[in-house]
């Protein structure tokens, strides 16, 4: 099995936008063949949520392989708990869904401190 060009994490925008903009290339360039949009759009709401309740991004990063999409997200904020099996939303609702989603779309969901940030780390297998 031939390793990905894409080994090591690639730094992405603090912006939401952007960042979707870059992760969609960088998948682009490898051979991963799972939910691209499932991953732009659990990164996107992962990104809003930090901007909201933890301060703003202050890091992300994406790793890339044949088998995997790793995406971390930092900010400064107190951090939370991702239910492994998030209730229902109500659809109608404005707001309220972001961690539903990032725990459907993403295979693996870890919080975890690192120093005065807290890291969101999302994994997306093919």
């Amino acid at each position: 099995m031939a390793s990905s060009s894409v080994t090591r994490p690639v730094e992405l925008s603090p912006q939401p936008a952007a960042a979707r903009l870059e992760l969609t290339r960088l998948i682009a360039d490898e051979p991963w063949e799972g939910d691209v949009d499932g991953v732009l759009l659990a990164v996107h709401e992962a990104m809003v949520n930090s901007q909201r309740h933890g301060g703003g991004v202050t890091h992300v990063s994406a790793c890339v392989d044949r088998d995997n999409v790793v995406v971390q997200i930092s900010d400064r904020g107190k951090g939370f708990h991702v239910p492994r099996n998030p209730a229902s939303v109500d659809v109608n609702a404005e707001r309220g869904r972001g961690l539903f989603l990032i725990r459907r779309l993403a295979d693996d969901v870890q919080v975890a401190r690192a120093g005065a940030e807290v890291r969101l780390t999302l994994r997306f297998g093919r």
